[in-house]
């Protein structure tokens, strides 16, 4: 099934805001779907995320995925954190109903690089596995998650079909990444879309819809 999400970032940006904006704007947008965006500790919480579920149940909105903060750490210290961070994420999806976990990586060169990122994945899929929960990687421009060959070794050296790609098209357009490319190569992986435009390809320059050359059409 294909359900048409909006992130709570389009409506509360990206600050701490409790999703105030989200739960009065969404509705009225005609969004049935939310995916939200858990990026500081209190949203994380159990008793956050029980308030936000009670709260989608008075609105008549479903939480559509859960995204979080970037997969990255140095150090036994640093990856344990990371590990354990995405850990109460896949906790925070099956507590609020759904079960899709989606992050980016840390900038490439910092953090660990794809090695952590592996290390992290290795741990987390057979929860995601036992769990049913869909880990989700998503690109950004000058991140450790960026091109075709970044997935390919993620990918290839953890196989599992719990973990796949958030593909944010406007990233992938800014990055000089063909979209035509990245489905051929990765289409049973794909399992979440950041639907984003951009104006330039291999330049980032995010702009509206419609006014980009980004390829969310096709």
């Amino acid at each position: 099934m294909i359900r048409l999400s909006c992130a709570t970032l389009s409506f509360d940006g990206f600050g701490n805001n409790d999703f105030r904006k989200t739960f009065v704007m969404a509705p009225e947008a005609g969004y049935r779907y939310l995916e939200f965006n858990c990026w500081y500790p209190e949203t994380l919480t159990p008793l956050k995320i029980a308030d936000l579920r009670r709260r989608c149940s008075k609105g008549g909105l479903r939480p559509s995925s859960v995204h979080v903060s970037s997969f990255g750490g140095e150090g036994n210290d640093g990856i344990t954190k990371d590990f354990c961070h995405k850990f109460r994420a896949v906790e925070a999806a099956l507590e609020l109903g759904c079960r899709l976990v989606s992050a980016t990586g840390s900038a490439r060169g910092t953090n660990g690089g794809i090695d952590t990122v592996v290390q992290v994945l290795t741990e987390l899929a057979p929860i995601a596995e036992e769990k049913d929960v869909l880990i989700s990687l998503e690109n950004h421009v000058g991140n450790v998650l960026e091109n075709i060959e970044d997935y390919a070794e993620i990918l290839d050296r953890v196989p599992s079909a719990h973990v796949g790609i958030t593909m944010d098209t406007g990233h992938f357009d800014a990055a000089g990444v063909s979209l035509d490319d990245v489905v051929d190569r990765f289409f049973d992986r794909i399992n979440h879309i950041h639907l984003k435009e951009n104006r330039g390809f291999g330049v980032k320059e995010f702009t509206s819809f419609g006014e980009g050359t980004t390829e969310n059409v096709r």
